[in-house]
C-alpha cells in the first residue's frame, strides 16, 4: 500500500520534467498534451488527473522553478530588522536563481512571447511580501520613499531577468569580452539600481 503514492508522485515529476523541457523549447501553444505524454512515457488521462489541463500543467511547471526560492526569501524576511545588505542579498539571489537554471530563463523567455498573464514571476500575491519588505526600508529610512515600492521591485526583477534573456545578444559585444559577463553587469546592475534607490541624504552627509 505504501508504494502507489510514491508511484503516483513519480510519474508526476515524469510529466513535469518533461513538460517543462517541451515548453522551453516549442513553447506552450506548440506543446499538446499528447506530445507531453508521449515524452513523459505516460497517458493523456494521467495528466488530467494530476493537473487538471495544459494550463494548469504549465503553471505547476513555473511553480516549481519558483517556490523555494520565494519561500527561503521570505523565512530571510523575518529574521530582523530591514536592511541595505538584505535588500542586495536578496537581488544577487534572484540573480543567482537565473544563473543556475537556463530552463528556467527559457521559460520565462517563453512566457512573455506568448503574453501569459498568469507567469508565476509576476503573480501579485507572490510578490506581495517583496513589496511589503520595501516599503519597510522605505519607512526605515534605506529607500527613497518617492517612489513606488512595486514599481521597484518589477525595476529589480526586469533588469535581472532581462540581462539572461537577451545575454546571448549582448555576449558577442566587443566591450563584453575578456572577462565574467554576468559578475560585470550585476556589478553594474547594483551600482546603478541600489545607489539610486537609496534615500537621499543631506547636504554634507549630514543624517
Amino acid at each position: 500500500m505504501s508504494r502507489r503514492p510514491r508511484d503516483a508522485d513519480a510519474t508526476r515529476q515524469q510529466i513535469l520534467d518533461a513538460a517543462e523541457r517541451l515548453f522551453a523549447e516549442q513553447g506552450v501553444g506548440s506543446t499538446s498534451l499528447a506530445m507531453i505524454a508521449r515524452a513523459s512515457d505516460t497517458h493523456k488521462s494521467l495528466i488530467l488527473h494530476h493537473f487538471d489541463s495544459k494550463d494548469g500543467l504549465w503553471q505547476a511547471v513555473k511553480e516549481r522553478r519558483f517556490a523555494g526560492f520565494v519561500e527561503e526569501q521570505k523565512d530571510l524576511f523575518s529574521q530582523g530588522p530591514v536592511s541595505a545588505a538584505e535588500l542586495l542579498g536578496a537581488a544577487r539571489a534572484y540573480f543567482e536563481l537565473l544563473r543556475g537554471n537556463p530552463v528556467l530563463v527559457q521559460l520565462l523567455t517563453r512566457a512573455e512571447l506568448e503574453h501569459d498573464l498568469s507567469c508565476s514571476q509576476y503573480d501579485e500575491a507572490r510578490l506581495e511580501p517583496f513589496v511589503e519588505r520595501l516599503r519597510d526600508a522605505q519607512q526605515a529610512g534605506i529607500l527613497r520613499d518617492d517612489v513606488s515600492p512595486a514599481y521597484l521591485l518589477l525595476m529589480l526583477i526586469n533588469a535581472i531577468t532581462q540581462w539572461f534573456e537577451a545575454r546571448p545578444v549582448f555576449g558577442s559585444w566587443s566591450e563584453l569580452q575578456g572577462g565574467d559577463a554576468d559578475a560585470a553587469y550585476l556589478d553594474s546592475f547594483e551600482k546603478v539600481f541600489f545607489e539610486g534607490a537609496l534615500a537621499r541624504r543631506p547636504a554634507g552627509g549630514v543624517e
